[in-house]
């Protein structure tokens, strides 16, 4: 069964973390997080009303370790990409983001959400696998906290599958955060042995990182990759020594 945790940045107000802790209560959900809070932890007692265990359960950790504790990190944002080439904040709607979540029945998944004041900078959605936002369908795209939060949850809810719906014996099991990790490394040492553009690999980063978690795959699909990277690794090399044996062989 997948876990599903939320985690505030630097939250300020008091109000908007107590209403966090209440809307995870309403839905069923239970891990919250703080990164570098600067709240009255009291005062959002008063606002958590039901959901204060909660409140009184919460972690405070950094972003790195969520990165390690999670399989996929979902960023939020209310700025989207203004260009094809600004891939870390191409992002997926909430319905698309719960189905993501839904079809990943053994993932660890982390919804972070920004300074209420000023959202996920670049550094922060570097770190994620995925970025979402709700689109109110105006250009007044910024919500409050929590309001957003809800909208997020609820659609996580909807498309979750009934208490008696049975899981197939056959489900394979879904990728975990080291297959992902090692599938990325090869991406890279792939790229590196095809000279491709150093200040492109970033943006290279980031787009593998979202397709593989909008993909879902699972631990087969993920070694499969490795297995295709690895071998073609192990061609490229060939070749390349081939070549300096004719190199030398014609000097």
């Amino acid at each position: 069964m997948h876990i599903v945790a939320v985690a505030l940045i630097e939250p300020q107000y008091h109000v908007n973390v107590g209403h966090v802790a209440r809307l995870m209560k309403n839905f069923g959900f239970r891990r919250l997080y703080f990164v570098k809070p600067n709240f009255d932890r009291y005062e959002a007692i008063r606002y958590a009303m039901h959901g204060r265990d909660v409140l009184a359960s919460a972690r405070t950790v950094t972003l790195q370790q969520l990165r390690k504790r999670f399989d996929v990190l979902i960023g939020t944002t209310a700025i989207g990409a203004m260009s094809r080439l600004n891939v870390l904040r191409e992002s997926v709607s909430a319905e698309e983001m719960a189905r993501i979540i839904r079809e990943g029945p053994s993932s660890r998944f982390c919804i972070v959400l920004g300074r209420e004041s000023s959202g996920m900078n670049n550094n922060e959605l570097a770190m994620c696998d995925l970025v979402c936002t709700v689109d109110t369908k105006t250009k007044y795209r910024t919500m409050n906290l929590a309001h957003a939060l809800a909208i997020l949850l609820y659609e996580i809810s909807r498309q979750q599958q009934p208490p008696q719906a049975k899981i197939s014996k056959k489900m394979m099991r879904h990728a975990a955060r080291q297959d992902i990790d090692l599938l990325l490394r090869y991406v890279g040492e792939m790229a590196a042995a095809a000279n491709y553009d150093s200040h492109k690999r970033p943006l290279l980063d980031s787009a593998v990182k979202k397709l593989i978690a909008k993909g879902v795959p699972t631990a087969k699909d993920a070694m499969l990759l490795v297995s295709l990277c690895r071998k073609t690794l192990l061609a490229m090399e060939r070749k390349k020594m081939a070549q300096t044996r004719s190199r030398v062989s014609h000097a």
